[in-house]
């Protein structure tokens, strides 16, 4: 699996609603001759449930990192971190990373759990620190706050 083979299917399968990829290498480890490969792949909310099944046609995905967030104006970007294994490199992994729009008039998108099962704490911190509804998630719980907190959401503007 090469990175560019992940952005054709995507491209194919996708069509109007896989926006833009970028594939970026950096040297890591004590002398550089580690390399990293990050391929990022900006999707619409409307098929983000596809293509995280799309990507697990080309092995299983693994959370890697915590979910991030950026917020824009009348948007909030979810970046969701996925390693896989790369065979390209030995012992390599490919860090993929999903990007989604949410738009702050309509904050919510469907949960992946059915399909990363490790990813359901995510969500749920997602969910009680920026407010954005998880649909489908199956254990809604908050992690951190009391729900007294209401309609309070810690990492958000």
């Amino acid at each position: 699996m090469h990175p560019d083979d992940i952005v054709a299917r995507f491209s194919s399968e996708l069509k109007g609603h896989f926006t833009a990829s970028r594939i970026q290498e950096t040297a890591e480890g004590l002398d550089g001759s580690k390399k990293r490969v990050r391929l990022w792949l900006s999707i619409d909310r409307d098929v983000f449930h596809r293509a995280v099944s799309l990507l697990k046609e080309f092995g299983p995905p693994h959370i890697c990192t915590p979910m991030a967030s950026k917020e824009y104006g009348d948007t909030i970007e979810l970046i969701y971190p996925f390693t896989m294994n790369y065979a390209a490199e030995p012992f390599g992994e490919l860090v993929v990373i999903l990007v989604v729009d949410i738009p702050r008039d309509d904050l919510r998108i469907r949960s992946v759990c059915d399909l990363v099962p490790g990813i359901l704490y995510m969500e749920r911190e997602t969910m009680e620190m920026l407010g954005i509804i998880i649909e489908d998630i199956p254990d809604p719980r908050r992690l951190f706050t009391p729900d007294s907190l209401g309609d309070t959401y810690p990492m958000r503007d």
